[in-house]
């Protein structure tokens, strides 16, 4: 059986709604695109005008990508993706995932990224996903721990180019057979 994520796997956790992104959604998106500790941490383009969330919500627009909407108050708070992975030959592997997302950095600490990385492994393993991996960097503990929480393993500390300037940093892969 083919694994594919598609537009409408929509994921409820405790506190947490993952979607597809809508247009009304622009706000919310430009508060957290454009904190430079959370564009740098994510690695990309900070969003420092409206035009330029514009571009980063039709980015998000994409099957297997989704916003993290707070139950409580309907506010989106960050985004998390799965990308396919490619196999030893360069040909797509729909049954390996990278991971990427962002958080708004007002609620960093609080549980929510973890909480929505369970719901997305969730969703994996339902999807015959065999593997998750996820690169961050070796300085941001915080990413670290939320991969550990969801039983992410460790694999390799390399140098990468990071962020939207591409400068060398250590990173450490981490990798999660589902």
């Amino acid at each position: 059986m083919r694994a594919g994520i598609k537009m409408k796997d929509e994921i409820k956790t405790n506190r947490l709604y993952l979607r597809q992104v809508k247009s009304s959604d622009l706000a919310d998106l430009f508060e957290y695109a454009s904190q430079k500790q959370v564009a740098a941490a994510a690695g990309f383009n900070c969003c420092q005008t409206l035009n330029a969330a514009k571009t980063f919500l039709a980015d998000l627009a994409v099957p297997g990508t989704w916003v993290l909407e707070t139950i409580a108050s309907k506010k989106v708070i960050g985004n998390i993706c799965l990308f396919t992975a490619s196999d030893e030959s360069g040909e797509p592997d729909a049954t390996k995932k990278l991971l990427g997302y962002a958080l708004n950095q007002f609620y960093w600490n609080q549980g929510y990224m973890t909480e929505a990385l369970s719901g997305i492994v969730n969703l994996a393993k339902q999807k015959n996903i065999a593997e998750i991996e996820a690169v961050v960097s070796l300085d941001n503990s915080a990413s670290q721990r939320v991969l550990e929480k969801n039983r992410f393993e460790p694999q390799m500390v390399f140098n990468s180019p990071v962020g939207a300037d591409l400068q060398l940093q250590p990173v450490v892969n981490y990798r999660r057979l589902i």
